[in-house]
């Protein structure tokens, strides 16, 4: 079994440096200019591929010339707005992470990073019958490089949720969530309850925020200076 499992991390590390390579040797063309940064191929692709995705699973025939473009081209959209977000999260002071939040993303990133790993390895030790004693961690990181996930990767997550949650906070300062208005949303019978009111509040504010957030996104649009290439 060890030499079994020994094979097929060698197998996996050869694909990961087989991939590394491809990648490195492929382009990273610009699609669009956004207020003067560029806005890479591989920052767009993730968008594209959930759009197509999510109007396939909705029934949408995106095999078809002209619909895929119009989906490609909502999604270009998309990856063009989720850019301004983050310029505008930067300009008012939310990115980078003040020293003791980065430690904090830092920390919650790692620690969501070794859990995975510990899962993966856990889902590779069932698969591959392996001892219990075995240690997967090799394996596990291994499966890791060839899928191109770091414990950077996690750490972002962290800093961008982090960010996101203080510029909600910032985008609906003027406009908090009373008792009040949780009344007035409450259709249920008889008093409401605390866990019914930290749920329709949060409900409310979710709501607010978005709304906030489509209208500070038209602000952005109309004032940005986008650029694609010929």
């Amino acid at each position: 079994m060890k030499s079994m499992l020994r094979a097929v991390l060698a197998l996996w590390l050869i694909l990961a440096a087989c991939v590394g390579a491809c990648e490195q040797a492929q382009e990273n063309p610009v699609v669009a200019t956004v207020n003067g940064e560029a806005l890479y191929q591989d920052e767009y692709a993730p968008v594209e591929t959930s759009y197509l995705t999510n109007y396939a699973a909705m029934g949408v025939d995106v095999t078809d010339e002209a619909m895929r473009a119009y989906v490609q081209d909502l999604a270009l959209t998309a990856a063009i707005e989720q850019m301004l977000v983050r310029q505008d999260m930067q300009a008012q002071g939310f990115l980078p992470l003040d020293a003791e939040s980065e430690q904090w993303a830092v920390e919650q990133g790692t620690a969501a990073y070794e859990q995975a790993l510990d899962d993966v390895g856990e889902t590779l030790r069932d698969s591959l019958e392996a001892d219990e004693q075995a240690d997967m961690s090799e394996y596990a990181l291994g499966y890791a490089q060839i899928l191109g996930v770091t414990v950077e990767d996690y750490i972002d997550v962290y800093r961008t949720q982090l960010a996101t949650v203080r510029y909600y906070d910032w985008l609906t300062a003027d406009w908090p969530v009373t008792d009040e208005d949780v009344r007035d949303a409450f259709s249920g019978d008889g008093e409401i309850t605390q866990e019914q009111h930290d749920e329709l509040a949060a409900q409310i504010y979710q709501q607010r925020c978005q709304e906030r957030l489509s209208a500070r996104v038209d602000e952005l649009a109309d004032a940005a200076e986008v650029f694609f290439p010929e």
